[in-house]
């Protein structure tokens, strides 16, 4: 890879603004000042700083953010910042969202720069699941639980059936799904005459928050990737 593509990728500018770094004595690959910004650089065996600051390489990236409120999945910014503000600068670039959540809409959002396997993950055929905690703006009536659990028609020539429905308290639900259509969770409750009024996304397959507060991010680990490559059977 050339060495001016590698430092742009890594969101430290644009092309030429990176030729100027390199041309200024900024850049060290493997310790040694190099000039040259189509120098050929073999990212997993060779070190490269810009002023003394490690760049990481990353082949592939998957990022888990606890996403919060008051911000959209897009790569632009719209009415509300988009998600990519709350990453690392020099991954966002190269990610998209593996589905999307809605502005009021917080939790487990993953991002990925590998197109073949956020494909696969989104879609239906694979039942990746999708666990949500909804608050709504009613108690639930114990009547409509056995419902729940059933093919529910959300409109628009769509039906669905969640894989799982449970009551936590009497106004909050956990539910598990595996198709999301657009909005599917408040087109399920507003089914019932019920509104939510507060949406969590706590699960997607196997990844949970942890330990992540609202807004923060992290890099899925060795194990982590392994593990979604075998979901999706995408090598």
């Amino acid at each position: 890879m050339r060495l001016d593509k590698f430092l742009a990728n890594s969101n430290l500018g644009t092309r030429n603004h990176v030729k100027t770094l390199i041309r200024g004595n900024h850049v060290k690959v493997d310790g040694n000042i190099v000039k040259l910004s189509d120098y050929n650089l073999k990212p997993e065996k060779e070190v490269v700083t810009v002023d003394d600051k490690i760049i990481e390489y990353h082949k592939e990236i998957f990022i888990l953010l606890n996403k919060p409120e008051g911000y959209i999945c897009s790569t632009i910014d719209e009415l509300y910042p988009s998600v990519l503000h709350l990453i690392d600068n020099q991954y966002a670039k190269r990610v998209k969202m593996v589905g999307r959540l809605d502005v009021d809409t917080t939790g487990v959002l993953l991002l990925t720069d590998q197109g073949k396997i956020n494909n696969s993950l989104i879609h239906p055929r694979l039942k990746v699941e999708k666990e949500y905690e909804v608050v709504l703006n009613h108690d639930v009536p114990k009547e409509i639980l056995p419902l729940l659990a059933e093919e529910i028609d959300i409109g628009k020539g769509e039906k669905v059936k969640p894989k799982k429905v449970d009551l936590i308290n009497p106004n909050t639900c956990r539910i598990i799904i595996t198709e999301g259509k657009y909005h599917e969770v408040k087109r399920i409750f507003k089914h019932f005459d019920l509104e939510v009024i507060k949406l969590t996304r706590t699960r997607l397959a196997f990844l949970t928050i942890g330990q992540l507060k609202k807004g923060e991010s992290r890099l899925l680990n060795s194990e982590e990737i392994e593990r979604i490559k075998t979901i999706t059977k995408v090598r």
